[in-house]
């Protein structure tokens, strides 16, 4: 992945672990998993990117948490939080903090975000400073090259806000703390001011105008946040070019000052357009001005792979029957991209294509589950047992849960909302007895062993919300 990343054209990854999840003292299987860490920062720079760890500012865990896989752990479940001015909780918080970066001691940048998870209401800005404070005095003794590893202050949320999370202004809490940090940080530094995708949304671009009035752009990497992919983002090629184009434009103004410009994705196998174009548009901004068929052909290109296939798969999700032949996801499983960077794509080209193919199957089966209008309740009832099948058999290639529960079963929530509306709709204008429709489709797809029957009877049933 950091290969394909540095041949679309980005120059720096931000990776979060979430090692705050290894709990004091550190266990030697948690070592172990640090030292992983390690190795995988390091793996991004010898593909010839730049690899930023980034950390909470004032969360651990539990003990006891040691006892389970460092991969299955879910922080946000046990998360302890420290105050920052308490000297019996920060002490050893910080001796924790630094014991684990003395390990993780390779990255180019060490960034901590304000809050969101982390903070407190009341916190002041020298107690957000402290952290970096250490965090430099530890990259200073142990860093594999001080001179050049920076810590990085994420501006997101407020430090401090006492309001609960985006409501109130964040103003004057990130404006304080921007102001301090300018002061007061070590060497070497840059801010990560982060904004949302529109104003009157969460933070805006409050954070953004902050850095710019305090004339800390120059040491500011911009934060698009959701430009790309929207959190929390089941797997979907889910397109977002106009958001990309607008919101990079909105920025193009501070593109000569600005120290760079950074995006997120939550599932980036499933938006790798969407990737592309942010990182072409981010270089060459008149990149914005092509049309969507336009990038999509030259992502195609990119990969070496036929773009009449490929286009189509990646816009999937906003097709009709019409454009999506049903032999389409055969097509592309036998298709075989050849460039040097389709070699790249995690797990290979093949197991790509057939994520896509997948996903194109699904979709597919939803449209002629809908395609027409139900004859009778029998017949409403296979058709919505047939396109359940299709998003829940799509659910079953990627297992996604929201919060990485590997016991919790299927629900609509794990797949996007807008095929998932598309069935309600369809099936709210359809069913005369929805009871009655609802146990046969659930019936249907135990037979079919898509579900067993109370789960399948449970997801359909919330397909009606308002039916008794």
């Amino acid at each position: 992945m950091f290969e394909l990343l540095r041949r679309m054209g980005f120059d720096t990854v931000m990776y979060w672990p979430q090692i705050e999840a290894i709990p004091a003292p550190i266990s030697e299987p948690d070592a172990a998993e640090l030292r992983n860490v390690r190795n995988i920062v390091s793996d991004a720079r010898r593909a010839g990117l730049h690899c930023w760890l980034t950390l909470v500012p004032n969360l651990t865990s539990p003990s006891a948490l040691a006892a389970r896989p460092f991969a299955e752990r879910n922080p946000y479940r046990h998360y302890q939080t420290v105050r920052l001015d308490d000297p019996k909780q920060v002490e050893p918080f910080l001796a924790h903090r630094n014991a684990m970066l003395r390990i993780v001691n390779n990255a180019d940048a060490y960034v901590t975000i304000d809050g969101d998870p982390g903070g407190y209401a009341g916190a002041k800005p020298e107690d957000f400073l402290r952290v970096f404070l250490s965090d430099r005095a530890v990259l200073d003794a142990h860093g594999v090259d001080p001179r050049h590893q920076m810590v990085v202050p994420w501006i997101w949320a407020g430090w401090g806000r006492e309001a609960p999370l985006w409501q109130g202004d964040l103003t004057p809490f990130s404006k304080a703390t921007m102001a301090l940090l300018k002061q007061r940080l070590p060497e070497p530094w840059l801010m990560m001011p982060g904004r949302s995708h529109r104003d009157g949304w969460a933070n805006g671009r409050v954070n953004v105008a902050l850095a710019e009035e305090l004339d800390v752009i120059s040491r500011s990497v911009i934060l698009c946040y959701e430009a790309i992919e929207f959190e929390p983002s089941p797997p979907a090629p889910v397109l977002q070019f106009d958001h990309i184009r607008r919101i990079l434009r909105e920025e193009l103004r501070l593109a000569p000052k600005a120290y760079g410009v950074v995006g997120n994705a939550q599932q980036p196998i499933m938006v790798l357009p969407s990737l592309y174009l942010f990182a072409r548009g981010s270089w060459d901004p008149s990149y914005l001005d092509q049309s969507d068929e336009e990038v999509l052909r030259d992502f195609a290109s990119f990969l070496g792979g036929p773009a009449e296939l490929l286009v189509p798969a990646w816009q999937c999700l906003s097709l009709k029957m019409d454009r999506l032949p049903k032999d389409l996801p055969d097509r592309l499983r036998r298709s075989r991209p050849t460039s040097e960077a389709a070699h790249c794509l995690p797990g290979g080209p093949d197991r790509y294509l057939g994520i896509l193919a997948a996903q194109l199957e699904s979709r597919i089966g939803l449209l002629e589950a809908v395609s027409q209008q139900a004859k009778d309740d029998d017949d409403c009832a296979r058709r919505i047992a047939d396109g359940a099948a299709a998003l829940v058999n799509w659910w079953k290639v990627h297992h996604y849960v929201m919060d990485g529960d590997q016991t919790q079963g299927f629900a609509w929530p794990f797949v996007h909302h807008s095929q998932v509306a598309q069935l309600r709709d369809w099936a709210n204008r359809n069913a005369r007895d929805k009871q009655n429709v609802a146990a046969v489709a659930a019936k249907q797809l135990a037979q079919r062993k898509i579900l067993n029957e109370p789960d399948a009877l449970a997801i359909v049933k919330a397909l009606f919300p308002l039916a008794k």
